[in-house]
Order: structure tokens, then C-alpha cells, then sequence
């Protein structure tokens, strides 16, 4: 049972909207914790879309060069490298 103050949805309605809601949730874990967004280099919408974009690119690639899912020690491998 879902609790909500919208009266003037019916339950169908309210029960896909937690779907969709859950689904973002899930993004954004998987960008935090698998992609290494752990903070924000910036706070202008300009750079946390780079930002983004950035993540998915290089997820992509991973996903490309491994043919599967990337892990964290996928992503860690190059950032190490580009230290130094």
C-alpha cells in the first residue's frame, strides 16, 4: 500500500508513477556508486551535465572494450592511470 496526499489519482495511476520514481532512483545510484560521481566539480548546470554526460560516456566505452556490464574496478583502471 502506497501512502500519498494526490486524492485525485486512482491507484493504477499512483502504483506507475512509484515505478518511474524507483527507475530514477536507480539511475542515480548507479551513477554515484558505479560511475564514481561521488561529489559534483560543479554546481552550474552546465558542468553537472558535462559532468554526466562525461560518466556515460566512459561507461559506454567501458562496455565497448569489455563487452559487458563496466564494474567500479573498470572505471577506477583508467582514472588511475590518467593520475599518474
Amino acid at each position: 500500500m502506497l501512502v500519498t496526499n494526490r486524492m485525485d489519482l486512482d491507484a493504477q495511476m499512483i502504483a506507475l508513477a512509484d515505478r518511474y520514481r524507483w527507475q530514477i532512483v536507480l539511475f542515480s545510484r548507479w551513477l554515484k556508486c558505479l560511475l564514481g560521481c561521488q561529489h559534483l566539480l560543479s554546481t552550474s548546470q552546465n558542468g553537472v551535465a558535462l559532468q554526466v554526460y562525461a560518466a556515460l560516456i566512459a561507461s559506454l566505452l567501458i562496455t565497448l572494450w569489455n563487452g559487458r556490464k563496466p564494474t567500479k574496478w573498470n572505471y577506477e583502471t583508467p582514472c588511475f592511470n590518467f593520475q599518474g
